[in-house]
């Protein structure tokens, strides 16, 4: 097979993030894998969009990338997906999957990469801008500093037993279960807690204090909990 498969992260929102590599990607690639089918309404296509206009040029391909927790039908899907580009690759193609924010973290182009790599299938992937670091950065926060540890919980259902670790966790997407979790950030003490909605695209709105998140939270909320290193300094 002569085709290529690329992961290329377009950061979060602002298309002024995207990379100089990812750019290039963008341009010498056959085919994009968009992950919804409405390009109007896919964000990952119209950050891309912004910094490469010949990307209107270039054939894509929507899947609808379906969130399910079921792992036999999450499979399933990744393998149907894997199938159509595997094709294109045959024919010699260099497909490429935009993805939001970073290809190494939660992406479906990952599983696909998997697939790809059992074949003998040259994959690669461009990193981009994370919804962790942009939403620090935007706070004006450090994530880690010398000793912390940092905890991503991207699973809602574990996330009493997320919060019991040391260090920082940030909370990913985790607008549509806001008042359960202010709940349980309640109950802790000797912390801080920061959020950002919509990071990086023109309704950015940050939030300092856990009584200042709404409850009625945006899908893309990322919470940060840090620890109050005055309030718990044995002194």
């Amino acid at each position: 097979m002569t085709g290529k498969i690329y992961g290329i992260g377009v950061g979060i929102g602002d298309p002024e993030d995207i990379t100089l590599k990812a750019v290039r990607l963008i341009k010498e690639s056959d085919v994009l894998i968009c992950p919804q089918e409405d390009l109007d309404r896919c964000r990952a296509y119209q950050i891309a969009k912004k910094s490469v206009p010949e990307i209107e040029d270039i054939k894509t391909i929507s899947f609808e990338f379906e969130m399910v927790k079921d792992k036999t039908i999450r499979e399933y899907n990744h393998r149907k997906i894997y199938e159509e580009v595997k094709e294109l690759v045959k024919a010699g193609k260099t497909v490429s999957f935009l993805t939001i924010g970073d290809p190494a973290l939660y992406s479906t182009y990952s599983y696909i990469a998997d697939l790809a790599k059992s074949d003998g299938i040259q994959t690669f992937s461009a990193s981009g801008i994370s919804s962790l670091t942009a939403s620090a950065n935007s706070l004006g926060i450090p994530l880690c500093e010398k000793g912390d540890q940092l905890h991503v919980i991207s699973e809602l259902n574990d996330i009493e037993a997320g919060l019991t670790l040391p260090g920082t966790k940030v909370i990913m997407k985790c607008g549509k279960d806001i008042v359960r979790i202010k709940e349980l950030l309640r109950k802790k003490t000797g912390i801080l807690v920061y959020a950002v909605s919509e990071c990086g695209t023109k309704n950015e709105k940050s939030y300092i204090g856990l009584e200042n998140i709404p409850d009625e939270g945006n899908y893309m909320l990322t919470i940060l909990v840090k620890e109050d290193v005055k309030k718990n300094r044995p002194y």
